[in-house]
């Protein structure tokens, strides 16, 4: 089969669309993907062997009038180009995983052959809504993101990359470190650094704690002189070539919020404290937050400065208590559903045969 995948913009969207590709193209079926030009997405799809196709597309919400105006303009042209690429990949199958990007075309190819659709978050995105009445089977990462009782959603959780799912548990009686990994995501976390820059300058942490630090593009010096002057083992990363690697030898994650990102800590069985960005969209990280909170595999900070010493407080309560770690650690591994790609995977051909 022809299997076209629609995604781009964030790794939130690419990852998870990636994995099922994966899946797919294992099978023995030719994968063609739309995406943005210079993009994420299509380094992956070059580096995996799929067939590219570029598509222009602008967001719309949070936008000034002029900006919503131009990602309008954007719409009706991509629509136009969606029309002719679909009409020459001729696909069997499409399955998109939301953001704007995916609206043009996911509409115009529900006209030509069953669309799929996956949402990763609590909250469904503005495209995944006005898809889910065009597609065949919506899959859902959170249950009630789609708040429809009928047998078109599926719940699967997220599609986990491979080198995380195939991480192996370590044995660390011996181990007197503690060791922290902080994820300030792609684009990094003023709100995160400053709170750890305050712990660092204002209170003495414990001398055998050592972190790996992600800040994406927040690197600061200010942020490396607090680590320094504490005198703990510490990393300071943009970006993590071994993600896989990071969290198997953590002890705790500190992060955001994003679907992606609780997905992977708990599939990869790791308690949490999460601090949520408060202005993400329909406030979508805290409900993620939540949803974990409530199944005793996270605690949540608001994420504010104000909170520096809170954090530290339970962070020196959890490494006390063994117990309570492990329980957070194994209600993590029962958050979501496993194997979510190849359940997708599953679900799409058995509907074909239907």
């Amino acid at each position: 089969m022809n299997i076209l995948i629609i995604a781009g913009g964030t790794g939130g969207h690419v990852y998870p669309a990636l994995s099922i590709a994966k899946e797919f193209q294992d099978e023995g079926n030719t994968i063609f993907w739309i995406g943005k030009k210079n993009s994420l997405e299509e380094n992956i799809a070059l580096r995996e062997d799929f067939s590219f196709y570029p598509i222009n597309a602008r967001g719309f919400l949070g936008k000034n009038f002029f900006a919503k105006i131009s990602s309008i303009f954007f719409v009706f042209t991509a629509l136009i180009r969606s029309f002719f690429l679909i009409s020459n990949i001729k696909p069997d199958i499409i399955i998109t995983t939301g953001g704007y990007l995916s609206l043009a075309p996911g509409l115009i190819g529900s006209l030509f052959c069953p669309l799929f659709i996956h949402e990763q978050n609590s909250v469904p995105g503005l495209t995944n809504r006005i898809l889910h009445k065009r597609s065949k089977i919506s899959f859902e990462a959170f249950p009630d993101t789609f708040n429809n009782l009928t047998n078109k959603v599926k719940c699967v959780g997220n599609p986990i990359r491979e080198d995380i799912v195939n991480i192996s548990p370590i044995n660390k009686s011996n181990e007197t470190k503690f060791n922290i990994l902080i994820l300030g995501g792609s684009q990094g976390s003023k709100q995160i650094n400053d709170i750890l820059i305050n712990i660092l300058l204002t209170r003495k942490v414990p001398s055998h704690w050592s972190f790996i630090h992600q800040v994406g593009k927040l690197t600061s010096k200010e942020l490396k002189d607090a680590y320094t002057e504490s005198g703990n083992e510490f990393v300071i990363k943009e970006f993590l070539e071994n993600i896989a690697e990071a969290y198997q030898f953590c002890d705790i994650v500190i992060s955001r919020s994003g679907a992606m990102t609780v997905s992977e800590i708990c599939s990869v069985q790791k308690p949490s404290i999460l601090l949520p960005l408060p202005w993400s969209s329909e406030n979508h990280q805290y409900i993620n937050a939540q949803y974990l909170k409530n199944r005793g595999a996270a605690e949540i900070i608001d994420s504010d400065v104000s909170n520096s010493i809170r954090l530290l407080e339970l962070l020196i309560n959890l490494e006390s208590d063994h117990n309570r770690l492990n329980s957070m650690a194994y209600s993590a591994s029962k958050v979501f559903p496993q194997f979510a790609s190849r359940n997708i995977f599953k679900s799409i051909n058995e509907s074909l045969t239907i």
